[in-house]
C-alpha cells in the first residue's frame, strides 16, 4: 500500500519537506508553488540568470512579432 505522501507526489501535489520551517510551511499553505523555489535553489546563480535571460529574449521576440503583426 502507498502512503499518502508518496501518492501526493505521484499525483503532482507538493509535499512540504519535514525539515521546512514555519515561513516555508506558511507559504506552501498560502498557495505558493514551493517546488518552483526548490528547483531554483538547485541551480547556480549563473544557471538562474541564463534561464531568466532566455525568458526575457522570448518575451522580446513575442513583443516584436506582435508589433510587426499590428503594423500590417
Amino acid at each position: 500500500m502507498i502512503d499518502a505522501a508518496t501518492l501526493a507526489q505521484m499525483n503532482g501535489e507538493y509535499v512540504v519537506p519535514p525539515e521546512a520551517g514555519p515561513v516555508w510551511r506558511a507559504a506552501a499553505r498560502y498557495g505558493f508553488d514551493m517546488s518552483l523555489v526548490e528547483d531554483a535553489l538547485r541551480m547556480t546563480p549563473e544557471q538562474r540568470l541564463e534561464q531568466h535571460q532566455h525568458a526575457l529574449d522570448m518575451i522580446l521576440e513575442l513583443k516584436e512579432a506582435g508589433e510587426n503583426h499590428a503594423a500590417k
